[in-house]
């Protein structure tokens, strides 16, 4: 019996001793594969997007002098007139009376057939610029720096969105409308785009967040206990530094942190770590 205990004993302090020893070979052999990123330092900016629609720069009512019956029509909707062109001839007690364009553009709003009668009261057709059109905008105040006059904005169109063109912020109102928002004018360059007025602008431009702040991956981050820190590198070991988040985007995050312009934070494999853990840096030989 005794010898039966002193083997049962034996056989215990063996397991024991391998388990201690597997246990201090998974410590010393627990190597967690990571990828880095680097800190930067500068600007944090944010991609603004707006929607407005073009209307034509200018638009010219074309009132007859006189009410009469249209005896002549030489222009239909759609039609590009230059500034003096025959658009119709009125017959009216006082004679027959020519109507000119008063600028170059397209004929739009003609409702009046040859042969119908004519008011010099109400206009018949309306000439509108579409070689300039303003894109209308409207934005809250908590956005209103963004518009300065006289700067450029990127704009496409939904019926080019592939196509991106330039424009320029010509008027920036100073009192919110009723909906609270304030109208900021846009004029765009039509003249060789040929695009429709009346068609949804999309106006993108550049915010910037934070200034001259550090900049880490956003995929460095982690958050637990109530705590936001990164990890970086020491002599194959994760360090956790301690981050305070400003402000963060899809790739970039502006912190404050005992970080330095170079450093490397690691992007991957970070959420199984704890303060010096052994890593190895995935590329690397």
């Amino acid at each position: 019996m005794k010898r039966i205990l002193f083997m049962l004993i034996l056989v215990m302090g063996v397991l024991v001793a391998c388990s201690e020893d597997d246990k201090e070979e998974k410590e010393t052999e627990r190597v967690t594969p990571v990828e880095l990123g680097e800190v930067t330092q500068g600007n944090l900016t944010m991609d603004r997007t707006f929607y407005g629609r073009t209307t034509p720069n200018q638009t010219t009512p074309i009132v007859p002098t006189v009410a009469g019956k249209l005896e002549e029509l030489e222009v239909e909707n759609g039609d590009q007139v230059e500034e003096g062109d025959r658009l119709a001839l009125v017959t009216s007690p006082q004679g027959n009376i020519a109507i000119d364009a008063p600028m170059d553009g397209t004929i739009t709003g003609l409702q009046t057939q040859e042969g119908g009668l004519v008011s010099n009261q109400e206009p018949f057709a309306s000439i509108v610029d579409l070689e300039q059109l303003t894109v209308q905008l409207q934005v809250p105040d908590v956005q209103l720096d963004l518009f300065e006059e006289g700067n450029p904005v990127h704009v496409t169109l939904k019926a080019a969105e592939k196509e991106e063109h330039e424009a320029t912020i010509e008027y920036v109102a100073s009192t919110a409308n009723e909906a609270g928002l304030f109208p900021i004018d846009l004029s765009f360059d039509n003249a060789t785009t040929h695009y429709n007025a009346g068609v949804t602008a999309i106006v993108s431009l550049e915010e910037t967040v934070v200034e001259n702040a550090l900049l880490i991956p956003t995929a460095a981050l982690v958050e637990a206990d109530d705590e936001t820190f990164v990890y970086t590198v020491n002599d194959n070991t994760a360090k956790k530094v301690a981050v305070t988040v400003q402000a963060t985007q899809s790739d970039l995050t502006a912190v404050k942190a005992e970080l330095n312009k170079g450093d490397k934070v690691i992007t991957s494999g970070q959420l199984t770590l704890a303060d010096g853990s052994k890593i190895s840096i995935i590329g690397e030989e």
